[in-house]
């Protein structure tokens, strides 16, 4: 059965990061899933777009990585219907809130969801929909 992998972490946790490391190194391709969210046109849905790029992909490989906060509306059931297609691996990325926030105030924001301080905390402050969990 093929398998996503799938990076859960707030944001400026490093999961882009790990990401890229884990692809160069273990081979196992890594989708950036915040270039899809923002490339979205007024109407598209943001979930449909990136399962379907999962299932893209899984069409030449057998494992697949990807980054998410695991959190915010429709996760859930974009997480649950990519179960029923593949075996999914929940694999937990964290810092503390203070480096986050410095990392994402220092990224380039052409490659990145642009965020206020206050979003990163928000965000950081909210439960992944998924087996995996951090403290704050």
């Amino acid at each position: 059965m093929k398998t996503l992998h799938l990076l859960i972490g707030p944001k400026g946790a490093g999961k882009t990061y790990v990401g890229k490391v884990v692809e160069k190194n273990l081979g196992i391709r890594f989708l950036r899933v915040e270039p899809i969210w923002l490339s979205l046109k007024a109407g598209e849905d943001g979930w449909a777009k990136v399962e379907s790029g999962i299932d893209r992909l899984f069409y030449q490989e057998d494992d697949l990585i990807i980054e998410s906060l695991g959190a915010g509306e429709n996760f859930g059931k974009m997480r649950d219907s990519l179960a029923g297609k593949y075996r999914i691996r929940y694999i937990k990325v964290s810092t503390d809130l203070k480096e986050c926030l410095k990392r994402v105030g220092s990224r380039d924001d052409a490659d990145h969801i642009v965020v206020s301080d206050d979003k990163v905390e928000e965000y950081n402050r909210a439960r992944p929909q998924s087996p995996c969990f951090w403290r704050n």
